[in-house]
C-alpha cells in the first residue's frame, strides 16, 4: 500500500464524520460512536472486496512441496482458491520462477484428461486439491502455489462490558494506528459513510447523494484498472472431446491453457 495514501483508523473515523457532519470533528475511541463508524466501516471493508471478483484481495499461498507420485495435496480449510478467467495453480523453484502450470478444470472433468502425460491440470474440492496426473520427475521439489481470494482485515476493538457500570477498556494505540486495508482508502470511506447515513435518521436524507458519490467513486476505480491494463487470456473452461486427448497441441506459448483444441 502507498503510504503517502494510507489511511489509520482514528483518521477513517474522523473522515467519515467530517463527511456525514461538515466538521472537523473526533470521538473518544470508548464511545458508542465511535464503534458504530469502524462497524460501518468493516462492513464496507467486506462488501468491497467483492468488487471486480475479488481483484482488490487476490494473494498467493503456498500449500507445499510437490512430492514424486502425488497426486492430490491437502490445503488448509481457510484457503478459498481463487478460480476466476486465467488463474492457475503454479509450481515454482526455488528462486520463485513458476516452472509449470496447472489450470484448473471442472471436478468432474478432471478425469478426461488423464491420458495427458505432459501438460498439467488440476481441480479444487473443498480443502483439498487433485491433479489430472501423478506428479513426475519434472515437478517434484517445487513449490505448489494457488491463487487465493484473501478477506480484508477488520478493525477489531475490544468487547464493550455488558454490565454499565464497568468502564469500557481503553482501545490500544496500534488498534487506532491500524491501517486501514485497502489501496484506495477513499472508496470505502466513501462507502461507509453511506451505509451509516442509512442507520442515521439525521443523515437519511443525504443517502442518494451519498449513494451516487460513492458509485462514481467506484465505477472511475474499476475504469482506471480496465482501461490500463492489457486484457489476460480469458481461460474458459473447454473439455476437448474431439481434440487430441493423447498430448497438449502446441500453440505457440511457454505455458498450457486448459482450453486446448486440436487445430487440425
Amino acid at each position: 500500500m502507498n503510504p503517502d495514501v494510507a489511511v489509520t483508523l482514528d483518521e477513517a473515523v474522523q473522515e467519515v464524520l467530517s463527511t456525514l457532519t461538515g466538521l472537523d470533528i473526533s470521538y473518544r475511541p470508548e464511545l458508542d460512536r465511535y464503534r458504530a463508524v469502524t462497524r460501518h466501516l468493516n462492513k464496507a471493508l467486506r462488501l468491497t472486496a467483492l468488487d471486480s471478483e475479488w481483484s482488490y484481495y487476490s494473494s498467493v499461498e503456498s500449500v507445499g512441496i510437490a512430492q514424486l507420485g502425488d497426486t492430490e495435496v491437502q490445503m488448509r480449510s481457510t484457503i478459498r482458491p481463487r478460480i476466476i478467467n486465467d488463474d492457475a495453480v503454479r509450481l515454482v523453484d526455488d528462486n520463485g520462477v513458476p516452472r509449470v502450470w496447472a489450470y484448473f478444470l471442472p471436478r468432474d472433468s478432471l478425469h478426461k484428461y488423464n491420458g495427458r502425460k505432459q501438460g498439467l491440470w488440476c481441480a479444487h474440492t473443498r480443502s483439498s486439491l487433485q491433479f489430472s496426473r501423478a506428479l513426475g520427475h519434472a515437478e517434484a521439489g517445487l513449490t505448489i502455489q494457488v491463487p487465493v481470494m484473501r478477506e480484508p482485515r477488520m478493525f477489531r476493538l475490544p468487547a464493550k462490558p455488558e454490565d454499565e457500570n464497568v468502564e469500557v477498556p481503553t482501545v490500544p494505540q496500534e488498534v487506532r494506528e491500524q491501517i486501514l486495508d485497502f489501496d484506495y482508502p477513499d472508496l470505502v470511506l466513501a462507502r461507509a459513510a453511506f451505509l451509516y447515513a442509512q442507520s442515521d435518521p439525521v443523515a437519511q436524507p443525504r443517502v442518494p447523494t451519498l449513494e451516487d458519490q460513492y458509485k462514481t467513486m467506484m465505477y472511475a476505480l474499476t475504469e482506471r484498472d480496465e482501461r490500463n491494463t492489457d486484457s489476460a487470456y480469458m481461460n474458459d473452461f473447454f473439455v476437448p472431446i474431439a481434440g487430441a486427448l493423447s498430448g497438449p497441441v502446441t500453440v505457440g506459448h511457454s505455458h498450457p491453457h486448459s482450453d486446448e483444441r486440436s487445430w487440425t
